[in-house]
């Protein structure tokens, strides 16, 4: 294949990407015009005629680059600027210009230091270096489209239903009337161009190029492209997409609006757009869960309260007392009695109906799942993201920083290349560093666990009985508030450890990099939010043995001795969960919304030396607002898919979590949709064909959901022992707090409590046998048949998950059959097309060849 690049033609097929094709500068022997610097490159004294003509022809230059379109912005500082950078920029810029760009060199009108290079790409360029690129444009559609789903009347706006008689949309005609854009889009035309820079060489040698290394050393301060024009609302005169996009999508009275994905993308680009649809998809399946979990919710109470009233009515009006749960003189016999409020609440989370939920939310996981495959695979088709391949070319990190080499058995080239050795040993390392890392967060759980621990005993303890109503649900509520903090301040520090480990490991190509970067931030993410709340669930209480047990004081700084309420721990893991989930999305929308804004004000405050100037040229209020991040969006995508994973391990805990979850999530995604559209700069649109590592992520978080809900249900709730008492002894639940508890004499403790009177025994959780038994205090036979059925009731409820998810998956394709349908049929005809284009072809040469066979006779 042949490109023309500027009147010359070129064999794609022996380019090295971009920069080999592309002409080396030459050294200056006279002084081509060129747009670059101006004081510090230029030292004549008195302009000759050249220059004068040279200054005319850049004024003219100027004049008609101001009358199209800038694409693109790179930004330097003067005062920054060495010997050694002019030159670099010089070059680099002269051969952006040979590809065919048309630049300018602007200053910006509040702050001198600071020049703009302001790009215009001709649409012939953008095509030919589309083409070299693989990109392949959106107006290039060739297989069936799918439409979008039409939404309610009370969903919809101008952007999803475009209406001829609605007063916008003769301002945005243009915009409104097309389905398939009718040639490369603004969007397109910045990741070309993002491409390009990203292969422009600015030097003698062959890593001597790219943009990201400017930058990284500082020559140039930032490039980005830019936006359509400003987003406030205007009475008069066309309307862009920013200005649609910002009324009609980024706005919190729009909450209950369809989002318009199909303009998301075409401003935006796939990477974007996808993360929207993503979480527009999960807020609509979140509304069947919150349903029927405050359904399930509020009918548990209506039904079972009855029975419920009755276990609590035996908690509350029991004479029994608990042996103390620490170890020094001032410990108490609390009654269990004291439990009487937390018994109340034990139904509110613990019954038959929110168990059920549980098993519901598991099969929920699964259809969100299958869903979104068939969603996503929808989008593709609609966006013309089904060929789109993942970039595996080389880094030029890993160029950088390689001092390997090898003829590659690919190419025949020398390239370079990591040995073995060096990589297992960097993966070793970086392994190593993250599981040491997941340790230091276990620790300060297991810290957290010890202050919870130690207040409620010195509640217990206290003589002032203001606060010590609940000694446990205070400190567990303490502890949950501390839990948060930690979380919250771990999360400032991962990703950068994330991004220093995966620099480490040098992967070869950016997909590899960037994949290997979010599985690493996942991970440290999921250990840092999830690590006290599966304690609770899963680990407290389990290695409780006997008061008299002096190891249990002893051992792990006396974790052993932390004891659930005799209530049981569901109502703490549900405090928790409630905590965690309502505070951190509290402080996050904070964060989010009111962050970049104070950062917005002081950028401006900061980058205007003449605040009495106002900005109105449009690359000049892109600049001033936030950069765009290189994993702004991966961020987003954590934030949610954390809080997916709250929704869908802890359910049974709390199960109203879907409702606050959808009502967090409506305002979250406005508040993203305001950041993109009013304080971020535009992001260069890369070609994501879908959500990347983040499908295997969401495979993963819903299959330990379905196991964390088998065992939630079976151990963390009384659900199996419950149904194991009323079917072996009393329908009415009638004694069975007392099966739940042992009994310990008091005379064999280590310690003189001093606070006993004539008490002689006290009771404790578990099910061990009495001390006047041959067996004391072991584990009694009813314990390991009630084990044994919980794990028998964690591998059927498991497998008949997975049978369901097995047959959910068959039943639902990702691609409807209709569809495929069309596909199929449309493909058929465009190879009936080319068939019928290479026969009449094959019969025009026939003609040729009669008709000069016939002129020779």
């Amino acid at each position: 294949m042949s490109v023309n690049v500027n009147g010359t033609n070129v064999d794609a097929e022996t380019i090295d990407d971009a920069k080999t094709y592309t002409p080396k500068p030459q050294a200056r022997k006279e002084p081509k015009p060129s747009p670059v610097l101006d004081e510090k490159s230029t030292k004549s004294e008195k302009p000759d005629q050249n220059k004068l003509e040279t200054k005319a022809e850049k004024e003219e230059k100027v004049r008609s680059l101001n009358k199209k379109r800038v694409d693109f912005v790179i930004v330097y500082r003067k005062s920054t600027l060495t010997d050694d950078s002019i030159t670099k920029i010089e070059t680099f810029l002269l051969n952006l210009e040979q590809k065919g760009f048309e630049l300018e060199i602007s200053g910006f009108s509040v702050n001198t230091d600071i020049d703009f290079v302001k790009i215009h790409a001709p649409t012939r360029v953008l095509l030919q270096f589309a083409e070299l690129f693989g990109i392949e444009l959106a107006y290039h559609y060739k297989d069936y489209r799918v439409g979008a789903t039409k939404p309610f009347n009370f969903m919809a706006t101008i952007l999803t239903s475009p209406n001829v008689m609605h007063p916008v949309y003769e301002r945005a005609r243009p915009i409104l009337s097309e389905d398939i854009p009718r040639t490369i889009t603004n969007a397109e035309k910045g990741l070309v161009i993002y491409r390009v820079l990203s292969k422009n060489p600015y030097g003698e040698s062959d890593q001597d190029c790219g943009i990201k290394k400017l930058i990284s050393t500082n020559i140039f301060e930032s490039a980005f492209p830019i936006h359509d024009g400003q987003w406030q609302w205007t009475e008069e005169g066309p309307l862009n997409e920013r200005q649609l996009l910002d009324k009609y999508w980024s706005s919190l009275r729009c909450f209950y609006k369809q989002q318009p994905l199909d303009l998301i993308h075409k401003y935006y680009g796939p990477e974007t757009s996808f993360y929207f649809a993503w979480l527009g998809y999960y807020n609509t399946m979140l509304i069947p869960a919150s349903a029927l979990g405050v359904f399930c919710f509020i009918l548990g109470l209506l039904i079972f309260e009855d029975i419920f009233t009755a276990r609590s009515k035996e908690v509350c009006e029991s004479p029994i007392m608990l042996c103390p749960q620490c170890h020094f003189k001032n410990c108490k016999f609390e009654p269990l009695k004291n439990s009487c409020f937390h018994a109340h609440l034990i139904y509110l989370m613990d019954n038959p109906l929110v168990i059920t939920f549980a098993g519901l939310m598991s099969i929920w996981s699964t259809f969100f799942l299958e869903l979104w495959r068939r969603k996503e695979a929808m989008l593709q088709i609609r966006w013309n993201l089904r060929s789109v391949e993942a970039d595996c070319s080389m880094r030029p990190q890993f160029e950088a920083k390689t001092t390997h080499y090898k003829i590659s058995k690919i190419t025949g080239n020398l390239e370079p290349y990591m040995p073995k050795k060096v990589q297992c040993a960097r993966y070793t390392l970086s392994a190593s560093a993250i599981l040491f890392l997941m340790l230091l967060m276990i620790l300060g759980m297991f810290g957290i666990m010890v202050y919870i621990k130690t207040v409620a005993v010195v509640l217990t303890s206290s003589d002032k009985h203001i606060l010590t109503i609940n000694p446990t649900l205070v400190a567990s509520a303490s502890g949950s508030f501390l839990s948060l903090c930690f979380i919250l301040i771990f999360e400032m520090l991962y990703g950068k450890i994330a991004t220093w480990l995966t620099d480490l490991e040098n992967p070869r190509t950016q997909v590899d990099y960037d994949n290997s970067f979010t599985y690493k931030s996942y991970a440290l993410a999921f250990v840092n939010n999830y690590a006290v709340i599966f304690y609770i669930a899963f680990v407290k209480a389990r290695f409780y043995t006997h008061p008299g047990d002096e190891r249990l004081w002893t051992t792990a700084g006396g974790i052993g001795s932390d004891l659930c309420n005799p209530a049981g721990c569901i109502i703490e893991l549900g405090i928790h969960l409630v905590t965690i989930l309502i505070g951190k999305q509290i402080v996050l929308t904070g964060k989010q919304y009111i962050i970049p804004k104070i950062k917005n004000l002081l950028r401006r405050m900061r980058k205007h030396k003449n605040r009495n100037l106002k900005v109105t040229l449009q690359w000049e209020s892109d600049y001033l607002l936030n950069p765009y991040k290189k994993y702004h969006i991966m961020q987003e995508y954590m934030q949610m898919i954390i809080q997916y994973g709250f929704v869908t391990f802890f359910v049974a805990a709390f199960p109203p979590a879907p409702l606050l979850a959808l009502f967090n999530n409506l305002i979250e995604l406005r508040i993203d949709a305001i950041k993109m559209t009013r304080a971020f700069r535009r992001p260069v649109a890369f070609k994501v064909p879908n959500l990347a590592a983040w499908n295997g992520i969401l495979k993963g978080v819903t299959y330990i959901g379905v196991a964390t809900n088998a065992f939630v249900i079976a151990f963390t709730s009384e659900f199996v022992q419950r149904n194991i008492y009323k079917t072996t002894v009393s329908s009415d639940l009638v004694g069975f707090v007392n099966t739940t508890i042992s009994v310990f004499n008091v005379s064999e403790f280590l310690l003189d409590f001093g606070t006993a009177g004539n008490l002689t025994v006290c009771y404790y959780p578990g099910r061990r046998y009495p001390p006047d038994h041959p067996s004391k205090y072991e584990l009694t036979e009813e314990h390991w048949y009630i084990l044994t059925i919980r794990f028998l009731a964690v591998v059927v409820f498991e497998h008949i998950v997975m049978l369901i998810t097995g047959i959910i998956a068959y039943i639902i394709p990702d691609i409807p059959f209709s569809v495929k349908e069309h596909i199929n049929y449309q493909r058929d005809q465009f190879k009936a097309i080319k068939l019928k284009a290479l026969q009449e072809t094959y019969l025009k040469e026939q003609e040729k060849k009669k008709l000069h066979i016939f002129d020779l006779t």
